[in-house]
């Protein structure tokens, strides 16, 4: 006991007593102290066996902390889950879940951490709603359906579908194109990921009202609608993106000229499929914003 008390002081742990007879080991000065989690204390099976899930050392290496629902870790391996954020370039959240039962993470001395991760969630949440919105999909399948993935959460359906990416530049997070992107192509360099805005490729074509959102551009390389946006600099059409090898490595003098099918094709003709003007195949072009203009007539 003494030896407890002595390896839990060194870590800066509660030292406040607990009905048992033993430390608290939470962290100092909380409003309410964590269950004893000296092995024998607890009837919990899964606590008792002596050590964090994270991180696999003793529970008394380090000071704990109980979550709002329920669950304990060590408060320093909550705490660096959380700085190291989402993994790969795409922006997800499953890192702001508890581990073992994914609720939402909550607890007063998370807020300082905490606070700047729910204002990125509601930016990103708010863009990938009103796109959905603008798309016609709050009626998918997958919504309606019982049987659905995301049955009765929009919010769910949206954030898969739609992938966000922050800016290596500005900082603040910008719409990728569709989620399965990420499926199909490998991780970005960090260093690539650049908005349209600070990779000018919008060539200050910004939506007074909407901003940059919804802009809604060309694809790159044929004239058709683009979708993706990827390396930082180029939007893809579907169907160039599914073979983006193609025509990303290609002189843009071997490139066809409007009008232009996907994947390097030459179409017959003269008329823009789009109907519209626009640079030669190879350049970045912005049609306008889609939340201004009604895209189905593209």
């Amino acid at each position: 006991m003494e030896i407890l008390g002595t390896q839990m002081e060194t870590f800066r742990t509660c030292q406040r007593p607990l009905a048992c007879g033993h430390h608290c080991g939470g962290i100092p000065n909380e409003n309410y102290c964590a269950p004893c989690m000296v092995e024998g204390c607890q009837d919990d099976i899964y606590y008792g066996d002596g050590h964090c899930i994270v991180c696999a050392e003793p529970w008394t290496s380090k000071p704990i902390i109980q979550i709002v629902c329920g669950h304990l870790f060590h408060y320093d391996c909550i705490r660096q889950m959380l700085k190291n954020r989402w993994h790969g370039s795409r922006i997800t959240f499953g890192f702001m879940l508890c581990p073992l039962c994914k609720v939402s993470i909550s607890h007063p001395d998370l807020c300082e951490i905490m606070s700047p991760l729910m204002h990125l969630y509601d930016k990103i949440k708010t863009k990938a709603l009103t796109r959905l919105q603008h798309d016609g999909l709050f009626q998918a399948q997958d919504i309606t359906q019982p049987s659905g993935k995301y049955y009765k959460d929009p919010t769910g359906f949206a954030m898969d579908k739609y992938a966000y990416f922050m800016c290596s530049r500005c900082r603040q997070p910008y719409f990728g194109g569709e989620g399965r992107c990420q499926d199909e192509v490998e991780e970005a360099d960090p260093k690539e990921l650049i908005c349209p805005l600070c990779s000018d490729t919008t060539k200050n074509k910004v939506c007074s009202q909407h901003g940059l959102d919804y802009l809604l551009y060309k694809c790159r390389y044929c004239c058709s609608l683009a979708l993706f946006h990827c390396f930082g600099t180029t939007h893809f059409c579907e169907t160039c993106h599914n073979d983006y090898t193609t025509v990303h490595d290609k002189p843009e003098e071997s490139l066809p000229k409007c009008p232009a099918g996907p994947c390097g094709k030459q179409l017959s003709g003269s008329e823009c499929p789009l109907g519209i003007e626009h640079p030669p195949t190879g350049e970045e072009f912005v049609i306008g914003c889609a939340m201004c203009i009604n895209s189905n007539s593209f």
